[in-house]
């Protein structure tokens, strides 16, 4: 990034930087397509694409923090027992049987055992561990995507949730077609890099920093996810 340009967004007051990023979140999407895939077309709106990514995560507080992928962890942290995978499991396909909220996806809050969890010290400082000191939000929320075409379009996370941790409960797929869905993320100046978690496996990533997306369900595919919000704090 030109230091000059650098230098100007240092300057700007947390409520100019944070009114900056919204406006500039808004654009994302015009470098996807609908099946939300990074379309670049040529080297100009590919510098274009690097500039808005890597100028959202300068305009993110505690951006130092900040892996150069966006990902602070990948793997199976002891918390995660047989029995607490189990119940959280079974509270997702209770949860589903509900009315839930849908966008591109669908979207349930987390019930007794998520959101048990999600205000959890032991989970808490494991992810501190990783990113530096958070606080929970209390938030979990499960989501769902089990029909062909759902998925979830372009975005960064509010910073309400600047760390997000995935937890992947179920992935149902057929390995015939050799193609599933994945949780992908669009650093700036790199390749995109796609994630398929395993039953049981956590994924931790400055969520408010990286663009991220879930590529598109395909025909007999089925996605349960858990999502546990953190915010950064000094």
């Amino acid at each position: 990034m030109n230091n000059t340009f650098s230098t100007l967004i240092s300057k700007l007051t947390k409520e100019e930087k944070s009114i900056l990023k919204n406006n500039l979140a808004s654009q994302i999407e015009s470098f996807f397509d609908d099946g939300n895939n990074l379309k670049l077309g040529d080297s100009i709106i590919e510098g274009k694409f690097n500039l808005l990514a890597e100028t959202l995560r300068i305009l993110t507080p505690n951006n130092e923090r900040m892996s150069s992928n966006g990902i602070a962890f990948r793997g199976f942290p002891k918390w995660v027992t047989t029995e607490l995978l189990e119940n959280l499991q079974n509270e997702a396909v209770d949860r589903r049987n509900k009315p839930l909220d849908r966008f591109d996806h669908f979207l349930g809050c987390g019930g007794k055992e998520a959101d048990l969890l999600s205000i959890s010290k032991e989970v808490e400082q494991f992810v501190s561990n990783y990113v530096g000191k958070v606080e929970s939000t209390g938030i979990a929320s499960y989501l769902y995507y089990d029909r062909v075409g759902d998925g979830i379009r372009p975005h960064i996370d509010t910073e309400v949730f600047s760390i997000n941790l995935i937890l992947m409960l179920k992935h149902k797929f057929d390995p015939k077609l050799n193609k599933k869905s994945a949780t992908v993320v669009f650093p700036a100046y790199q390749p995109a890099e796609k994630y398929y978690l395993d039953v049981g496996e956590v994924l931790i990533m400055f969520g408010s920093s990286v663009i991220h997306t879930r590529t598109i369900i395909n025909a007999d595919e089925e996605v349960h996810l858990l999502t546990i919000g953190y915010k950064l704090v000094n």
